[in-house]
């Protein structure tokens, strides 16, 4: 997942990959503001789209996301640790979202979110409870889960950044280090984070002369790396960081 170049790429195979790990009928990333209707989400699969203007006012409503805003603990936690069964059938959320899915078990765990605001990731279930083995694996998971989110998110800043640079200017900054155009475009398709393939395809050539441009750049440049080149290029741009290439 680390090699994925867009953020929402990278959401959306994260919660696939959740949903084969722990098996779910659904499994949705949230992203929940302090006002009412303030919601963003994913879901795998789709929810049907009757649903989808319920679920944004009445997310708020969330037992997780309840007890998450009260004490801040991003563990995972069920609807069975946190509310009885009656509790839960008399929201509004049941009754408009979860009830037409079928939806009876859930189970979530919070990514890093400023104060008011949430950022989770639910699991759900029709037909049985998730386990303590279960809790247990995506408490253990989370850590990682939450580094590998932190990094795209800083990866997607750093692209956005470098794309308010003019491209022609970049490559004039390469050429004058002893870089021909191409090899300078290859460049800096490689430091906004582009696989071999990826710059191949956007520049129309084969990944084969691709390689044979990096390697030429390695030599002029005096580098061993393409995360190595990657940096220098970055450390010319308004002394901005490098980002992690991906080899």
């Amino acid at each position: 997942m680390q090699g994925l170049l867009e953020l929402e790429d990278f959401r959306r195979t994260l919660i696939r990959a959740l949903r084969h790990t722990v098996p779910a009928d659904w499994v949705t990333l949230n992203a929940i503001g302090p006002e009412p209707g303030d919601v963003w989400f994913m879901a795998d699969p789709e929810v049907p789209g009757a649903l989808v203007a319920p679920f944004r006012r009445h997310a708020h409503e969330n037992p997780l996301v309840v007890r998450f805003l009260r004490t801040r603990d991003g563990r995972a936690y069920r609807f069975s640790d946190v509310v009885d069964r009656a509790e839960l059938e008399a929201l509004a959320l049941h009754r408009e979202v979860l009830a037409p899915l079928g939806i009876v078990h859930q189970i979530g765990f919070m990514l890093p979110s400023r104060p008011g605001h949430v950022l989770g990731i639910a699991l759900s279930r029709r037909a049985h409870d998730f386990s303590d083995a279960e809790r247990e694996l995506l408490d253990r998971a989370r850590p990682y889960l939450i580094q590998s989110h932190r990094t795209m998110l800083a990866f997607a800043e750093l692209r956005a950044a470098a794309e308010r640079h003019a491209p022609a200017a970049m490559l004039e900054r390469l050429q004058g280090d002893g870089l021909t155009a191409r090899e300078a475009e290859v460049l800096r398709l490689v430091a906004l984070g582009l696989s071999n393939q990826a710059t191949a395809d956007e520049l129309g050539l084969s990944v084969r002369t691709v390689h044979k441009h990096l390697e030429r750049t390695f030599r002029k440049l005096e580098v061993g790396s393409r995360s190595e080149a990657a940096a220098l290029v970055w450390a010319a741009v308004d002394g901005a960081p490098a980002p992690v290439a991906q080899r």
